[in-house]
């Protein structure tokens, strides 16, 4: 859809369940998680809905994919080989390649801007940390490499550090530590739990998720941990902040107008300014509407089911 609401297309039309929809780098396709051959793989369609091309075929649950930058391959988790791993394959579905290769879960790769290392999670020491690769799988190093529990890991957009969540200070904090795995800082400091860490585009802020006003907010600081601003302010539960292109824009979830049709709180797509203000719900629809992301072209994604997004 547009950023004003307008234009919105069902991509996908079909009575099976698709997820984790992702634009490609140039805008003009979008790959998901699709159940309608009978179990989760991974598919690519057009923006005007055409030309859908299967990229897996394979009994096992295929799912979280995300573009190489150059658009030319696609990272996803797999376990068709008996648990959880990193996998990667070209978009016209040839060459995949399991790369962790581990009896650990490794799961939700992330490339980095360069496309060279792609960052993931494993539990393969005993408990989840941050691990990167290089993107054939090659020089796997853990670099979180603490006793707690970290993850949900995102790049900055210079390649130079990444931030995460963790909780190795006894609830969930904002994190974020250099690529070679130095300097951590806690960001958010908080006895409250703070998750989702998203950079803005010119890479001087994260906007996160933030229960310390005891409802899920969408917050925004500063990469130094100074300039804490709660943008959202609303008695409802907001989640998944993402930026636009041009980091003038958030795009959120929100359960703020209504019921779904089957009863229970609904949620929708809203759009702010990265100040605050204009906020608008950008789908008003009876059923759920969630995980919003942007196309280069600065046009809004959206994925509907009936799942709950807090569950």
């Amino acid at each position: 859809m547009n950023t004003d609401g307008s234009g919105e297309t069902n991509l996908s039309n079909m009575p099976s369940f698709e997820q984790y929809p992702t634009w490609s780098p140039d805008g003009r396709a979008i790959v998901f998680t699709s159940d309608r051959d009978g179990n989760e793989e991974i598919y690519i369609v057009n923006v005007d809905g055409s030309d859908v091309i299967r990229l897996t075929n394979d009994p096992g649950f295929d799912s979280f994919p995300r573009w190489s930058p150059d658009g030319q391959k696609i990272t996803f988790q797999s376990d068709r080989d008996g648990n959880d791993e990193v996998y990667v394959v070209n978009v016209d579905g040839s060459g995949a390649t399991n790369l962790t290769s581990n009896p650990a879960d490794d799961s939700l790769p992330a490339w980095s801007p360069d496309g060279k290392e792609i960052l993931f999670q494993s539990a393969r020491d005993g408990n989840s940390e941050i691990y990167v690769m290089n993107a054939d799988g090659s020089g796997v190093r853990n670099l979180s490499n603490n006793p707690a529990y970290d993850y949900t890991r995102e790049w900055s957009p210079d390649g130079s550090k990444f931030a995460f969540v963790s909780d190795r200070e006894g609830n969930n904090e904002i994190y974020v530590m250099n690529t070679d795995g130095s300097e951590v800082i806690n960001l958010s400091v908080n006895p409250k739990a703070d998750w989702s860490p998203t950079w803005s585009p010119d890479g001087k802020q994260i906007g996160f998720v933030s229960n310390r006003d005891e409802n899920s907010e969408i917050y925004v600081l500063n990469a130094d941990g100074s300039g804490f601003t709660n943008l959202t302010n609303l008695p409802t539960n907001e989640l998944y902040p993402v930026w636009s292109a041009d980091g003038r824009m958030i795009a959120f979830v929100s359960e703020g107008e209504g019921e779904k049709s089957t009863g229970g709180k609904k949620y929708d797509i809203y759009l702010m300014s990265a100040n605050s203000s204009g906020m608008t719900n950008l789908t008003q629809n009876p059923e759920h509407d969630w995980a919003p992301d942007w196309s280069q072209r600065a046009k809004c994604r959206q994925a509907s089911s009936e799942v709950d997004p807090l569950n």
